[in-house]
């Protein structure tokens, strides 16, 4: 978008020529007046229609991203592939406490059923995606559900990630098991640092990066995500996506990944989990 300053500048220049053309009573002067403030008001409102198309389709790509994101993400952790429903998926999870989830943006005309499934089958979460989550958290205290996490919705193209050298004294282990790469860095023979990624087409989803409490602050983070999205890469992806939790959306913002929404989690009426990261 053009800054303000060259907005107003076409104003000024405007009203300056105009003057000069009144007060010699050039009329090729006034004339190029005229036209400067037609541009400059035209190229305001393309500007500013540009901008609100840009906004609008950000947010209908937004179930795609969501839909997205969870095939990667359940393909990732062995659960069936997610099967669509109305405003969003259902993924089969299966664990203790976490028997089924649904993930949903927060379109209201979808978001009352989901909430209302949710709130009627035994160990299930719900998860909304949305930029509003206190707007969303009435609809679960409505529908009988336990408000739990909330975490960021992050994207980048993988071109653009910024590349984090293994600090010395570690060594990094990489393996492929179909579409799923794992990274795990050793410092000795224990593992210091770990993550995954699964790799659906062009899109990459990470998952399940974790460095170990005693080796923190030195890196391994970032090192891991790069030997990620290095092997994501080679095998064709352009698109990356994760969940962060708050401890780790500040990793992610330094690497080049930004946010696209929030994701808040609910769950039926089950004893809390111990899973520290609910979905990164």
């Amino acid at each position: 978008m053009e800054a303000p300053g060259r907005i107003w500048f076409g104003y000024i220049a405007a009203v300056a020529i105009a003057l000069v053309g009144l007060v010699t009573l050039d009329l090729l002067a006034i004339g190029l007046a005229a036209l400067v403030l037609v541009a400059t008001v035209l190229g305001e409102w393309y500007r500013g229609r540009r901008a609100a198309l840009s906004a609008a389709a950000q947010h209908a790509d937004l179930p795609e991203l969501v839909s997205r994101w969870a095939r990667g993400w359940a393909y990732s952790r062995g659960f069936p592939r997610p099967e669509a429903v109305p405003g969003g998926v259902r993924v089969e999870v299966g664990e203790p406490g976490r028997r089924v989830e649904w993930v949903t943006t927060d379109a209201p005309d979808t978001l009352a059923g989901l909430v209302d499934a949710a709130g009627a089958t035994p160990e299930a979460w719900l998860s909304v995606v949305t930029d509003s989550p206190g707007g969303v958290r009435p609809w679960f205290v409505e529908g009988g559900l336990e408000a739990d996490t909330e975490e960021a919705l992050m994207s980048i193209d993988l071109v653009d990630h910024a590349v984090r050298e293994l600090p010395d004294g570690y060594r990094a282990e990489v393996e492929r098991e179909g579409g799923v790469i794992t990274v795990t860095v050793r410092a000795g023979e224990g593992a210091a640092a770990t993550g995954r990624i699964a790799v659906i087409g062009t899109d990459a989803v990470a998952d399940r990066v974790h460095t170990d409490p005693e080796h923190r602050s030195r890196g391994l983070g970032g090192a891991v995500m790069s030997l990620l999205v290095s092997a994501a890469r080679e095998a064709g992806a352009a698109r990356g996506l994760l969940v962060a939790s708050d401890l780790g959306e500040p990793l992610y913002a330094g690497l080049g990944w930004h946010v696209e929404a929030r994701l808040v989690t609910a769950r039926s009426a089950t004893p809390p989990t111990s899973v520290e990261s609910r979905h990164g």
